[in-house]
């Protein structure tokens, strides 16, 4: 065997790692944060607000696990029935496994969400409501065992 066989195999063995690796990049899922980022970024400052008005109240957020169920305590009572105010279960790991709940407070504050259906692991849990005439927000990170 002579080097002009040696290069060409070396050369054809470069071709094949470069085309594997585009194959594998090819069928790897891409997603996203969020589908509207843009339009997200562009009211940005609107969730700056909401988060300032939460940290300065008096009360923080409370969130536990008691019992498969997540207890949130929020600060103050949330308005009733207000369309904007929401609940966001998080799933970094798989955005299919998102899920957006109504805020449906008690008297006290208090709201319970069952993890039956949720799977195992981290979760970030995205609070917005209206207290008042005014939006507050808050995102406190959980891990369901």
């Amino acid at each position: 065997m002579n080097w002009g066989y040696k290069i060409a195999f070396l050369y054809g063995g470069f071709v094949m790692i470069v085309l594997a690796s585009v194959f594998f990049a090819m069928t790897q899922s891409v997603d996203l944060v969020t589908e509207n980022y843009y339009d997200k970024e562009l009211k940005f400052q609107d969730q700056i607000d909401r988060n300032s008005r939460t940290r300065a109240l008096k009360e923080k957020t409370e969130i536990g696990i008691i019992e498969n169920s997540i207890k949130l305590k929020f600060p103050n009572l949330p308005d009733k029935n207000n369309p904007k105010d929401y609940i966001l279960l998080y799933r970094p790991s798989d955005p299919a496994k998102d899920i957006k709940l109504p805020v449906s407070a008690d008297s006290l504050c208090f709201q319970g969400i069952s993890t039956d259906k949720l799977a195992k692991g981290f979760w970030k849990i995205k609070l917005n409501w209206t207290s008042g005439g005014a939006e507050y927000s808050d995102e406190v990170m959980i891990n369901i065992p």
